[in-house]
């Protein structure tokens, strides 16, 4: 193999090895979004709720509606409830959710949410989205992919305009 189809062969490899990056990554958010189960709670108005691992969302749907919430831990009294850094709407198989706040505490912790709004209204919880997370590999995969796809090109240009020895 010829040193040109040797380095245009390279520039192929880092093209496919960019777009690969880019389908796993699509492959880990997509799994991880198909994961995400947001569950209702049985009276929305006055419930008992658990942090786990990591902060606790709130959702409302649908995520047009108007609501207020507040959240009061059971042991210790203190105000739980934040509306978080991000406005976020998840499209759910059934139903349509927005994000109105975040319940935190200690995992194990017990904690008393209660919302208003209207009456077709349904309150849900799952596991805050490690939304940070996705954001930085994300930027990291698109650099990582963007330098790969530059080399290639480079390489290839640089390839191309070389002039051949002559005999």
């Amino acid at each position: 193999m010829g040193t040109a189809k040797r380095r245009y062969a390279v520039a192929a490899g880092l093209v496919v090895l960019a777009v690969a990056l880019g389908a796993v990554f699509g492959l880990v958010v997509s799994r991880a979004l198909a994961g995400y189960d947001i569950e209702p709670v049985a009276d929305p108005t006055r419930s008992t709720v658990t942090v786990g691992d990591r902060p606790l969302a709130v959702w409302v749907s649908p995520a047009t509606a108007s609501t207020s919430c507040d959240a009061e831990e059971v042991d210790g009294g203190r105000d739980s409830f934040s509306t978080g850094r991000a406005s976020m709407t998840i499209n759910g198989r059934t139903r349509s959710w927005e994000r109105v706040g975040v319940v935190s505490g200690a995992a194990g912790s017990r904690h008393t949410l209660t919302c208003t709004g209207g009456s077709d209204l349904v309150i849900g919880t799952a596991d805050n989205p490690r939304l940070t997370r996705y954001v930085v590999l994300g930027i990291a995969v698109a650099g990582i992919a963007l330098v790969l796809v530059v080399a290639a090109g480079t390489l290839a240009l640089v390839t191309a305009l070389r002039r051949r020895p002559t005999a």
